[in-house]
C-alpha cells in the first residue's frame, strides 16, 4: 500500500492542486470559457506555447483549463531549495540548468572601444573589450558569455586575446545592451560560463520522449503588452533536439489567454488552444549541419510558431485600442445572436485585423470622422464603467418599474 501510494502521489498532489487553484479562478473570474480543446492530442508529447501576460495567473489558468497534465519549466537553482522543490517535484516540474546561476564576479573592469562603436556601430561583427586588472586567458573561455551591471542579458565572448583584451561578438540586441552603459568609464562585469544545450534541455527531452507535455512562455516573460514580445529560440532548440534524438516530431500547441477587464475582480477569460505546428522534418539535416543553416531552420520553425500563437490571440498595439475593438465588438453584434466562445474569439481578431489595415491603408494619419467615432466608443465605455453597468443592460433603462399597491 505505500508502494501504490508513492508511485500514485504525484498525480493526486497534481489533481488536488488543479481542483484548489479551479476554485480560486471560478472566484476571480466570473467566466473562464475554453476554445479548441479538440486540437490538443489525446497522447504523446505535446509543447504549449502560450502569450504571457499575468506571471501568476497564466501557468494557472492553463493548467486549469487543459486536460493534460502540463510540465512547466524550473530553473534548476530553485530545484535544488527545500520548500520550492519539494513542491516543484510534486507537480512534475522539470529542471534545467541556466548559465545565471553559475554567474561569478570577473576580476578588474573593464571597457568597450568607443573608437571602433562610432566608426561602424550597426556593422561590427565584433567588439574590442579592454581591461584593467583583468585575468580573460585563466577566467573565461571562448563561448563564455559576460554580464553589465544592471542587465539581464549577456553577450558572448568571440576570442580572448591576452589577460586583458578580448572580443565581443555582435548578435541581435547587443549594441542596445552596449549603449546603456558609461562608456569609456570601466565598469565591473560577471562571468557567465557556456552550458552545453543538451545538459540545458536533458531534463525536458526526457520528459517529451516518455510521453509527457511542457508548457513554455517563449516571449521569456510577463508584460503587459496586448501584443506579443520578439520569442526566444529555445521552443525550437527543444523541439528539433527532440526530433534529433528520439525521431519524435512534438506537436507545438499555441495556447491564446485573452483577458476581458483583465485588471478588476471578477472579469472575463478565454483560453484558446490552437491548431499544432509540426517541423518539417526535410529541414532536420538542416539543423544537424549547425551554424547559419541550423539558426535559419529555428528562425522559421520560430517565425511558425510566431504566427500560430497570434492566431490565438487578439492582437492590437495598446491597451487602449483593444478597449475599443471589445466595445465596437459588442455594439456591432445583433443582440439575439448567441455567440460561442469560439465566435467571439474569431470576431475580435476579425475587427483587430480591420483595425490595423486601415492604419496601414492611412500610414497612421486617421481621418477625423474615424477619430471622433473613437471617441465616442472609448467615452460610452467610460461612462458604462462608472455607472456599473454593461452595455447589453443599456436597452432596459428606459423601462421604469411602476409598482402596483
Amino acid at each position: 500500500m505505500i508502494y501504490i501510494f508513492i508511485v500514485n502521489m504525484r498525480p493526486l498532489i497534481y489533481f488536488t492542486t488543479k481542483v484548489f487553484f479551479h476554485s480560486i479562478l471560478s472566484i476571480f473570474f466570473s467566466d473562464v470559457q475554453v476554445v479548441g480543446r479538440e486540437n490538443i492530442p489525446k497522447y504523446g508529447p505535446i509543447i504549449f506555447t502560450s502569450n504571457h501576460a499575468n506571471q501568476f495567473m497564466d501557468g494557472l489558468t492553463i493548467m486549469c483549463t487543459c486536460e493534460r497534465t502540463i510540465s512547466y519549466l524550473v530553473a534548476e537553482k530553485s530545484w535544488n531549495r527545500n520548500i520550492i522543490g519539494h513542491l516543484a517535484w510534486s507537480m512534475g516540474a522539470v529542471p534545467v540548468k541556466r548559465a545565471q546561476d553559475s554567474s561569478v564576479t570577473g576580476s578588474g573592469s573593464i571597457t568597450i572601444d568607443i573608437v571602433e562603436i562610432g566608426s561602424s556601430r550597426r556593422n561590427l561583427e565584433e567588439v574590442n573589450v579592454v581591461g584593467k586588472g583583468t585575468k580573460f586567458t585563466t577566467e573565461i573561455k571562448v563561448g563564455d558569455k559576460i554580464r553589465f551591471p544592471k542587465q539581464a542579458q549577456g553577450i558572448k565572448v568571440a576570442s580572448i586575446n591576452s589577460d586583458e583584451s578580448m572580443t565581443l561578438k555582435v548578435e541581435d540586441g547587443v549594441m542596445d545592451v552596449i549603449g546603456t552603459q558609461p562608456f569609456p568609464e570601466y565598469i565591473t562585469f560577471d562571468i557567465l560560463p557556456r552550458i552545453d544545450q543538451k545538459d540545458v534541455y536533458q531534463n525536458v527531452l526526457e520528459k517529451l520522449a516518455s510521453g509527457g507535455t511542457i508548457g513554455i512562455f517563449p516571449e521569456g516573460g510577463s508584460h503587459d503588452r496586448t501584443d506579443l514580445l520578439p520569442l526566444k529560440v529555445g521552443v525550437a532548440l527543444i523541439a528539433y533536439s527532440e526530433l534529433e534524438k528520439d525521431g519524435i516530431n512534438v506537436p507545438i500547441v499555441p495556447v491564446g489567454l485573452n483577458y476581458h477587464r483583465a485588471h478588476r475582480f471578477r472579469g472575463k477569460a478565454t483560453v484558446e488552444f490552437g491548431t499544432p505546428t509540426y517541423i518539417d522534418p526535410t529541414t532536420l539535416a538542416d539543423f544537424k549541419r549547425g551554424g547559419a543553416d541550423k539558426r535559419r531552420v529555428c528562425n522559421e520553425l520560430l517565425g511558425r510558431i510566431e504566427d500560430s500563437m497570434r492566431s490565438v490571440i487578439v492582437s492590437i498595439s495598446d491597451y487602449e485600442k483593444m478597449q475599443i475593438i471589445h466595445a465596437a465588438r459588442r455594439l456591432w453584434r445583433s443582440d439575439h445572436i448567441n455567440e460561442t466562445a469560439a465566435q467571439r474569439q474569431d470576431m475580435g481578431r476579425r475587427f483587430a485585423e480591420g483595425y490595423k489595415r486601415l492604419l496601414l491603408q492611412v500610414k497612421g494619419d486617421l481621418p477625423e470622422e474615424w477619430i471622433d467615432l473613437q471617441n465616442r466608443i472609448l467615452s460610452y465605455q467610460k461612462e458604462l464603467n462608472s455607472l456599473g453597468i454593461r452595455d447589453y443592460q443599456v436597452v432596459g433603462l428606459d423601462h421604469e418599474e411602476v409598482s402596483v399597491l
